[in-house]
């Protein structure tokens, strides 16, 4: 047995090429897009498949494995009478790094070096040497792994996604979580609050598949690697970077607490300080509420960025609460309104409601400008990013402007027997589009080449007919309908009005 790990560069090379990667702050890096041969040294490389070949040539042994991160390398590749390609998910790998005795806050804020450099890198080399293994083997489950033909899995994954299907949601609880996804979700009576469900953070999440009696549980961006032109359709490869672009997921503050203050950074600004591909525009679809309830969006029409700023700063290095009212903007929420938060739009969402996040995938960069002084459920004060957050900041969307242009109006799309479909939320700030469809009875629609992302909203569930595949979507729950489905039916039960949002690339 040999292991490939030996053929790594030294540590001082590689800890001096990834400190430009992940540098200083405690969040934020810079994604590392090079191949995962940087890491290893070439003449290692050969010294240990000369060894490979004094092996095979001696009689004494009747197998030869290579193990470890890299072996496959193309120098490698042809040295091997058989590829086997070990798995784990990002929510398992992540399990696994907190045993260690790792400590983060969520899954979609986890470590950063497995954000920046070990996911990315790994992900790539898995897609380039896919179409070269003989089997793939889910190691997910510690008692007891599952192996497939790569070819198998190939075939199945491209049949999942030529229909209706669902990714296996993610819960965490929060330092602000409610108690309305535990509920509904029906969670553990133990945990205290659940504050994010994940519902297509798509690169965080899996997708569980039964093949017989047994069931596998893929990354999603394996999955979607070996079925991207099923799901995305007219979509090229370059235009996202090759990344599933929108995303949904819930944030729950009914009976917990307010957001942070915060701010998203526009796709300048991400790309030349994170290396990332597009912005973090987000929506705030209302899924529920209580009375009288309201979202801080914009600032006020009389705010000084100066004060708020000095104000900010003054907590964050002093401990000194201040009323974040006199600075930021809030608009009144009934339950399904849409709020659009463009990329620089300080916001946050307040206490009392079930927020449905409807924004583009990138999901890292939220620029805390005043946490409440509120620490996470470790006890630990949670990052804040003044520098960052003022420097993303659109001074201009305020007040009354906030009030125009970032609370639309429906917009009447389509009506049919028992159905209508309103647009509710677009503009050119964002790269999708959101509609409403309120259904008694059936409708149909057709993907044109986009795939089409519905949650239902209201009614307890309907049924998604595609082809010969019917699906139950519960309410509250999160299904993606590939572009090459084509065409889907929406079918309600008797006499029971849903209501279900759509969303689709423009």
């Amino acid at each position: 047995m040999y292991d490939f790990d030996t053929c790594r560069r030294n540590d001082e090379e590689l800890e001096n090429l990834l400190t430009r990667y992940l540098g200083q702050d405690e969040v934020f890096g810079r994604v590392f897009r090079r191949s995962i041969a940087t890491f290893f040294s070439k003449e290692k490389i050969s010294t240990l498949k000369r060894e490979i070949s004094r092996g095979r040539n001696s009689k004494r042994q009747d197998a030869i494995l290579v193990i470890g991160w890299g072996c496959m390398l193309s120098p490698m590749r042809n040295s091997y009478d058989l590829k086997v390609y070990f798995d784990l998910t990002r929510e398992e790998t992540m399990k696994r790094y907190k045993k260690t005795g790792a400590s983060f806050g969520t899954q979609s804020i986890g470590p950063k070096r497995l954000y920046y450099i070990d996911f990315p890198v790994s992900e790539r080399h898995r897609r380039n040497l896919f179409d070269s293994l003989d089997y793939y083997v889910d190691a997910n489950s510690e008692d007891s792994k599952a192996l497939i033909a790569a070819g198998d899995l190939r075939e199945i994954s491209r049949e999942i996604a030529s229909k209706p299907f669902r990714l296996k949601p993610i819960y965490e609880p929060g330092p602000w979580g409610g108690q309305w996804l535990k509920r509904v979700r029906h969670l553990p009576e133990e945990w205290p609050n659940c504050a994010w469900s994940y519902e297509v953070i798509a690169p965080e999440m899996s997708i569980l598949v039964k093949n017989r009696n047994t069931t596998l549980e893929l990354p999603w961006n394996l999955f979607f690697d070996l079925a991207y032109e099923k799901i995305m359709g007219v979509v090229s490869g370059g235009k996202f970077g090759g990344e599933f672009p929108i995303r949904f997921d819930y944030l729950d503050t009914m009976d917990g607490g307010d957001l942070s203050v915060q701010v998203h950074p526009q796709t300048t600004y991400i790309k030349e300080n994170f290396n990332e591909n597009y912005h973090q525009g987000e929506m705030y679809y209302i899924v529920d509420c209580k009375e009288s309830r309201r979202v801080n969006l914009g600032l006020r029409s009389d705010a000084s960025v100066e004060e708020f700023r000095a104000a900010a700063e003054n907590a964050e290095k002093e401990g000194m609460a201040f009323d974040y009212t006199n600075y930021v903007h809030s608009v009144p929420v009934d339950k399904h309104d849409i709020l659009m938060i463009p990329p620089g739009t300080v916001h946050g969402s307040r206490e009392g409601l079930v927020v449905l996040e409807i924004s583009s995938t990138t999901y890292r960069y939220t620029f805390k400008i005043y946490d409440h002084l509120r620490p996470d459920l470790q006890g630990v004060m949670r990052p804040i990013h003044i520098e960052h957050a003022f420097k993303v900041l659109n001074k201009k969307r305020r007040g009354n402007w906030v009030d125009r242009h970032l609370k639309p109006k429906p917009s009447f799309v389509a009506s049919g027997n028992g159905w209508t479909e309103y647009l509710i939320a677009t503009s050119r700030d964002f790269f999708h589009e959101v509609f409403r469809v309120e259904v008694e009875g059936e409708v149909k629609f057709e993907t044109e080449g986009r795939f089409h992302i519905l949650t239902l909203v209201d009614g307890e569930s309907v049924i998604l007919i595609s082809g010969k595949s019917r699906r139950k979507m519960n309410y509250s729950e999160t299904v993606i309908v590939p572009a090459c489905a084509g065409s889907y039916t929406i079918e309600t039960g008797s006499g029971e009005k849903c209501i279900i949002v759509k969303a689709r690339l423009k």
